[in-house]
């Protein structure tokens, strides 16, 4: 074969070749496009089973919209049973082929951790191109991202950037959460007026919680009147759109009578909802109903049972109560051990009244081995958050020389914190500390009148100091 015979049969084969594989493509198109409208009239005629069927084919023919439309049927369980496995693997095929709705809903998968172990480095990797592109979605969850820190470094300027973003887009969520920073002063300055715009904004979107929101600012008159009846109202439509804290809220209103008449009865029903759904004030709401018996028969079963599923789901209010019920008998076996148990859980999420209560054990050796060392750093942390029972306990360990140098200075420098706070024991204290000129400079009348305020607040040696004294 000559030369030139061989060249024009190569050109040759490589045309047909290329015809080829342009009809390949061409034909895999059309397959895809046919596929995919097979499938939207199955989906209009609810026939779930067939539609999901022809998505899956469009989406492995490579049709972008269909891999989204097979990952939500697979995520919903739709047609099928439920697959997060398979949602994800459909929108991974979406966000490889760029499709940033598909980047951010596979995104968020791994950053609330629906249907796929929470990982945050893989949803930043996923949000990131999808928010370049403009998804609000992707915006606001990075907006969490950089406000929480861990897998990026923290920065409230960026958080805030990405936020704006999203809600001038109109995401709900990122309109809640600009609201909240308005609202508290977050990285921005406190700005009720605008708090409440962002919030009536998202509530307009459908978004629950910024109407709960909404309702606890009319409820306290945060930057507005206070008016019971909006709040009231916000908090029945909050509710309505699934607001468990709305719910709650709505119990709150009802067992004080604020903009209703009191009614135990339905404060019950609705902390009842709202524990059902795992609402943790609710619960503890719930839970103080029961010790005490409002609006019910008291039942510390019950109340313990409310407290134990509050402190399970982290509220640190919970184990504080669950200890102090185990440290004095209510309604449970009185056990030193259980109540230091308790309150250890909550000192070590950081809850003041819990190291502090976890401070005076260690000072008595209660249910555990008595260390004034131990008592110190529970105090010492409880105080430096500005609890009151805290610093009364470093007072003590002051005024006596527990583990430390006794000094009365330093005693009543502590004990009139607690005391500018109303401690009963604070304002006792401090009232021995200026009767006897220890610390201070020596007042009876200062000393009378501490004593009064702590009497008071129920002090009953506060009491007593003033009968000596004739009152």
């Amino acid at each position: 074969m000559n030369k030139s015979l061989k060249k024009t049969i190569c050109l040759v084969l490589a045309a047909l070749l290329t015809v080829f594989a342009v009809s390949a493509v061409s034909e895999g198109e059309n397959d895809a496009q046919a596929w995919l409208a097979l499938a939207e009239e199955a989906h209009r005629d609810e026939d779930y089973e067939t539609a999901l069927r022809y998505y899956v084919l469009a989406a492995q023919a490579g049709d972008m919209g269909a891999q989204i439309m097979a990952a939500v049927y697979y995520y919903s369980g739709m047609g099928t049973e439920q697959s997060y496995e398979n949602a994800a693997k459909y929108l991974q095929m979406a966000a490889d082929g760029g499709s940033a709705e598909a980047q951010a809903l596979l995104g968020s998968m791994y950053f609330y951790g629906h249907g796929l172990e929470m990982d945050h480095e893989k949803a930043l990797s996923l949000l990131l191109p999808s928010a370049r592109q403009g998804n609000a979605d992707a915006q606001q969850m990075l907006g969490e991202l950089y406000f929480y820190g861990g897998v990026v470094e923290q920065s409230m300027e960026t958080s805030l950037e990405y936020t704006r973003q999203a809600a001038a887009q109109g995401n709900a969520r990122a309109l809640y959460n600009l609201g909240w920073h308005y609202e508290n002063g977050v990285g921005v300055e406190t700005d009720y007026a605008k708090a409440m715009e962002c919030y009536r904004a998202a509530a307009d979107k459908g978004h629950g919680d910024a109407l709960n929101n909404l309702g606890l600012m009319y409820e306290n008159g945060t930057g507005t009147q206070q008016d019971y009846a909006k709040a009231l109202e916000c908090y029945r439509q909050a509710a309505d759109l699934g607001s468990t804290a709305a719910l709650n809220n709505l119990g709150w209103m009802y067992e004080n009578g604020f903009g209703t008449q009191q009614d135990y009865a339905k404060a019950l029903e609705y902390y009842r909802q709202a524990a059902d759904l795992g609402n943790i004030a609710a619960l503890n709401n719930l839970g103080w109903m029961y010790a005490n018996g409002i609006g019910t028969q008291q039942d510390y079963a019950k109340a313990l049972e409310c407290y134990r599923q509050a402190a399970d789901l982290g509220s640190t209010d919970a184990s504080v109560i669950l200890g102090r019920m185990y440290e004095f008998g209510d309604g449970v076996p009185q056990s030193y051990e259980k109540a230091a148990e308790f309150y250890q859980t909550a000192a070590d999420l950081g809850d003041a009244l819990g190291q502090a209560y976890l401070g005076i054990l260690y000072e008595f050796g209660d249910g555990v081995e008595l260390s004034y060392e131990k008592a110190r750093e529970y105090f010492l942390l409880s105080a430096e958050q500005g609890n009151a029972v805290g610093q009364w306990g470093m007072g003590q360990l002051y005024q006596f020389g527990l583990g430390v140098e006794p000094s009365y200075e330093k005693a009543a420098e502590y004990y009139r914190l607690s005391a500018d706070q109303n401690d009963p024991d604070g304002l006792e204290c401090l009232g021995y500390l200026y009767l006897n000129g220890l610390g201070v400079e020596q007042s009876t009348e200062k000393a009378l009148d501490l004593y009064r305020q702590a009497a008071a607040l129920g002090s009953e040696e506060a009491q007593f100091q003033l009968e000596i004294y004739g009152e």
